[in-house]
């Protein structure tokens, strides 16, 4: 993926519809870092759905809920978790010792039935 300093974007726009004509996105830079990204409008980028792409951005910076997300592309909650487990996205919103502390509870409840 090819990348532009947000100042030669400035000076020279054209820089960047080359890249988007040859199908190709680009990062936009401040100061060597990435903050934001271009995608070429086509026939494959919008078949698979902008609109999704926009909701899982949302979704992995934290700016709408899982919940939220698969409302906004009028899916199930479990669609939304296959979607995002696919694209390698977090769901699970608790630490490791948060699970692992889950897991004693539940085992320590299902002894207590047993008795």
């Amino acid at each position: 993926m090819k990348s532009i300093a947000i100042r030669d974007l400035k000076n020279n726009p054209s820089n960047m519809t080359k890249y988007l004509e040859n199908n190709e996105s680009v990062f936009i830079t401040k100061h060597s870092k990435p903050i934001g990204i271009t995608i070429p409008l086509n026939d494959d980028t919008l078949s698979l759905g902008l609109k999704k792409a926009v909701a899982i951005e949302q979704y992995k910076n934290g700016l709408i809920s899982l919940g939220k997300m698969a409302e906004f592309l009028e899916i199930s909650k479990k669609e939304a978790i296959s979607l995002v487990t696919r694209l390698g996205i977090d769901w699970l919103e608790y630490t490791k010792e948060e699970l692992d502390q889950q897991v004693d509870t539940i085992k320590r409840c299902s002894k207590d039935d047993n008795l």
